[in-house]
């Protein structure tokens, strides 16, 4: 006996790939949040965080890319899981497009004028 079974569609990898990052990301951002948090609020005495303790602190790559890595990574998972709502409430794929390719756009401008203030910062403001 033959069985008529419809052809299966093919998986859209695009939800699977927004649902990882956003877990990838919120670890990441647990991470260096905390780190953030700690090494500006446990471990230094909040009285002395002014502004020569940033400057201190950016004098460091280390720091200067811990804080970029912080941006990028808050956009990325921001933009994640703007493009899953999208997803969810915009019915028109060209629609949806539209959108995502606006918080692309958005959260790529807001990553340059991030990057930018903190790379001007880390100079010394020259």
């Amino acid at each position: 006996m033959l069985v008529d079974v419809a052809p299966s569609r093919p998986r859209r990898l695009r939800p699977r790939a927004g649902y990882v990052t956003i877990r990838v990301t919120g670890v990441m951002l647990a991470v260096l949040a905390l780190g953030h948090f700690a090494t500006t609020h446990v471990v230094n005495d909040v009285a002395d965080t002014g502004s020569s303790f940033i400057a201190q602190r950016w004098a460091t790559g280390l720091w200067v890319t811990w804080d970029a890595m912080m941006l990028a990574t808050a956009l990325l998972h921001g933009a994640a899981g703007l493009s899953v709502l999208i997803r969810d409430y915009r019915s028109s794929r060209r629609s949806q497009g539209r959108w995502i390719a606006g918080v692309a756009g958005g959260s790529f401008v807001l990553f340059l004028i991030g990057a930018a203030t903190l790379m001007y910062s880390a100079l010394g403001g020259r």
